[in-house]
């Protein structure tokens, strides 16, 4: 069993500092359970896509190499989880839109993943990630992608085909296109048969240029919603993940391996 908190958060635009503790205090206040997964949006630190890409570039190697690192590697040793944070790092060839990943009483960055489809205000600032990257917790392998990733089910195949029976995703979705959010994640984990979490950004206030849709979502493997979050409120949810239950639906409804047992004819 694996239990995944969702931190459904909204940002405010330039204020690193303020997102930080906010967040760091949102993760506390929820008590997780040790040993559990809990993941942050998409550029959850900075606020999507801030205006000053050089002040908001991090490097996320190591728990002391930027305040967000930081930030989350104390929160892991804190709360005994590992923490899945999202922000801007730098590289020598440009900016890339990066997941960083941190567990307990770890001084380096556990995995990350860079981007690799980019949104259309991404294009002209950041680098495209090249490769699909899978870490082993306990006995799940899970596999990390970032908002407008979702629309690409080649990359969440080729997850799966190398194992992975968790996909998260971290995520700055608009409201306007919420339905496609909920319809796309539900897919994905259908076609897929794994759970999905998936944790997006939300707007509280109305006053923003694109409101950002909430609804972050725990998805099962054939398509049930074990946990969702509101649309236009900050809130931590959670459910707990079935790895044997996983194992068992592959097993009695084998679609992936193109085989549909008579019974289901």
């Amino acid at each position: 069993m694996l239990k995944v908190y969702l931190v459904q958060f909204d940002s405010a635009k330039g204020n690193k500092t303020e997102n930080l503790a906010r967040a760091k205090k949102m993760i506390l206040d929820a008590k997780p359970d040790a040993g559990s997964l809990v993941l942050l949006p998409e550029m959850f630190a900075t606020g999507y896509v801030p205006a000053d890409l050089d002040d908001a570039a991090e490097d996320f190697s190591s728990s002391e190499s930027g305040e967000t690192s930081r930030t989350l590697s104390e929160v892991a040793t804190a709360t005994g989880c590992t923490i899945m944070g999202a922000g801007i790092t730098r590289a020598s060839d440009g900016f890339y839109n990066h997941v960083s990943i941190y567990k307990p009483r770890e001084s380096k960055e556990f995995c990350g993943y860079n981007k690799m489809n980019l949104f259309f205000p991404e294009k002209e600032s950041f680098k495209a990630g090249g490769k699909i990257n899978l870490f082993e917790y306990d006995d799940w392998k899970i596999a990390s992608f970032i908002c407008y990733d979702l629309r690409f089910p080649e990359i969440f195949r080729e997850a799966t085909k190398k194992g992975a029976n968790l996909i998260t995703i971290q995520a700055a979705w608009p409201a306007k296109r919420r339905a496609h959010w909920e319809t796309l994640l539900k897919a994905r984990a259908i076609e897929n048969q794994v759970y999905i979490a998936a944790v997006n950004a939300v707007s509280e206030s109305s006053d923003q240029k694109l409101p950002l849709a909430g609804t972050s979502l725990i998805i099962s493997p054939n398509g049930d919603v074990l946990a969702e979050g509101p649309i236009q409120r900050e809130m931590v949810i959670s459910a707990e993940l079935d790895r044997e239950a996983e194992r068992d639906y592959r097993k009695n409804f084998p679609v992936l391996d193109g085989i549909v047992p008579p019974e289901f004819l």
